[in-house]
């Protein structure tokens, strides 16, 4: 497990697949509008990048191709060659188990360094998140056959016990990345209850970052700067700056987040430093 001494991982969930431009008009769907994120939140110190795609008008899409594009764009850009993409493999729209894993099957020039493998089906506010156990299985295997390290996004306690379960098969290998994302309606809250029951669980050789949905997104930083390895930010998750619901923008998220990071005396780890950590090829 990871210590307070080590750098600390900024991860930025850039667009997601429910935040919409009609809530905040900052949420990017372009390639050219998530790449310009991309590139001013690297600057600010993230080191890994969770990416959906969406279509032009917004609609949440799968599609390897338009992943290739995204990927090729961002390896291409100044500052932004040794970023650590995760490509998010989710189902909150209902996509097939073949359209979740394509994008794992693109060249290795395109393929992402990670992806999302959430590890139980769950509610969220405005719907269902459904993946059953030997589709999180069949999931976990095709990022195996790929060289891809799966991002373990835990939104409850339940969901490590299947990550045990993945470790016993075979499917899911160390150091393992944990993504645990607060307050979501049906899951754990930010509370150091919850928090130390899930950290109790986790496996040896895990590194953990915390992230929190809406206006548990900064609680959820502040249990990360004391206890973890690094801390979601990003419009996935929050759309607002403050409790006066500012909007805001991945680069004003990410900054906060550094600054906390900053007045904490926690390092920020680089693109680098993050994939000798995860066993990542450099780049």
């Amino acid at each position: 497990m990871q210590t307070q001494t080590d750098a600390f991982i900024v991860n930025t969930a850039f667009t997601g697949a429910v935040a919409d431009k009609a809530r905040n008009p900052h949420v990017p769907y372009s390639l050219a509008e998530i790449v310009a994120d991309a590139t001013a939140c690297a600057a600010a110190g993230t080191a890994i990048g969770h990416f959906h795609v969406r279509t032009e008008s917004g609609q949440p899409s799968n599609d390897p191709d338009a992943y290739a594009r995204l990927f090729a764009a961002l390896r291409a850009t100044p500052g932004l060659s040794d970023l650590v993409i995760v490509a998010s493999t989710s189902g909150r729209h209902g996509q097939t188990i073949a359209e979740r894993s394509a994008v794992l099957a693109l060249p290795r020039d395109t393929r992402p360094d990670m992806a999302s493998l959430t590890l139980s089906s769950l509610n969220f506010a405005t719907g269902a998140s459904v993946t059953a156990p030997d589709d999180i299985r069949r999931l976990a295997e095709a990022m195996q056959k790929a060289d891809v390290r799966p991002e373990l996004e835990v939104f409850d306690l339940g969901m490590i016990t299947f990550a045990h379960h993945l470790i016993a098969e075979g499917l899911i290998t160390p150091p393992y990345y944990f993504n645990l994302i607060l307050g979501n309606v049906a899951g754990a809250l930010p509370r150091l209850s919850s928090l130390a029951a899930l950290m109790a669980e986790l496996p040896a050789d895990s590194i953990v970052s915390l992230g929190g949905i809406g206006r548990f997104q900064l609680p959820a930083h502040r249990f990360a700067l004391a206890c973890a390895g690094g801390a979601r930010t990003g419009l996935e998750d929050n759309l607002f700056l403050s409790a006066q619901r500012d909007l805001a923008t991945n680069p004003a998220l990410t900054v906060g987040l550094a600054r906390m990071a900053q007045a904490s005396q926690r390092a920020l780890a680089t693109p680098a430093e993050v994939r000798t950590r995860l066993a990542l090829p450099a780049r």
